[in-house]
């Protein structure tokens, strides 16, 4: 017998640059949220949700890397564009690493409200892996996917220092690590595109630009 069912057909995928510029926005709105102080459970789950969203974005940057220009034969510079990009996909799973041991120990804290401006970063760093999946454009609309790509990389490295400055001492190490490797994924990136090299563990311009981001007093929680 002929099934008659019919079955919703997935969403597509965003374009590269907008996957990229929503993942910069979710990471502007958990880094504001992440930098005043967290009650303990929220905090875990915090960490919890950095630790996801690096993940899913090493995965989504090695199909960045195979980014299709079209009419272009591939040559020096599209290998070196491929080389760079997924020498930022092992620093990112290299950041994701440091969070095993800190999640171990910590736990993950509770479940997670989906209105959370954590869980929002995780839907968004999750949306960018069939976003940069055989991606293929211009070099200036590839050029923009990963610029954008870079800001939302300097904006997950003020969330994760907003993290730390809450954090016990275990979790404060693994998570200035995870920050350590987010700014060798900038080096490869900007080399990527031709951008001088930034280092967002070292300039905190992005955390400072962030409204709400000043330092709360003692016993301010969100």
């Amino acid at each position: 017998m002929t099934s008659t069912h019919s079955f919703p057909s997935l969403p597509q995928p965003q374009p590269p640059a907008g996957a990229a510029q929503a993942l910069a926005v979710a990471a502007g709105d958990a880094a504001r949220a992440w930098a005043r102080p967290l009650l303990p459970a929220r905090h875990e789950r915090a960490v919890s949700q950095l630790h996801s969203t690096l993940h899913d974005l090493g995965v989504a940057a090695r199909g960045l890397a195979a980014w299709q220009v079209p009419g272009t034969p591939e040559g020096l510079a599209t290998r070196e564009f491929a080389r760079r990009v997924n020498a930022s996909a092992g620093w990112f799973l290299g950041a994701w690493n440091c969070l095993d041991g800190v999640l171990a120990f910590e736990g993950l804290g509770s479940l997670s409200d989906p209105d959370e401006s954590g869980a929002a970063l995780c839907r968004a760093a999750r949306n960018v892996i069939p976003s940069w999946r055989q991606p293929m454009g211009s070099s200036d609309h590839r050029d923009a996917t990963v610029r954008a790509f870079i800001a939302a990389t300097g904006l997950l490295s003020a969330g994760a220092l907003g993290l730390a400055s809450y954090a016990p001492r275990r979790t404060f190490i693994g998570l200035h690590s995870a920050v350590a490797s987010l700014a060798e994924a900038v080096a490869d990136l900007n080399a990527a595109v031709g951008e001088p090299a930034a280092d967002p563990a070292r300039d905190d311009t992005a955390s400072r630009s962030l409204p709400g981001s000043q330092r709360p007093g003692a016993g301010e929680f969100s």
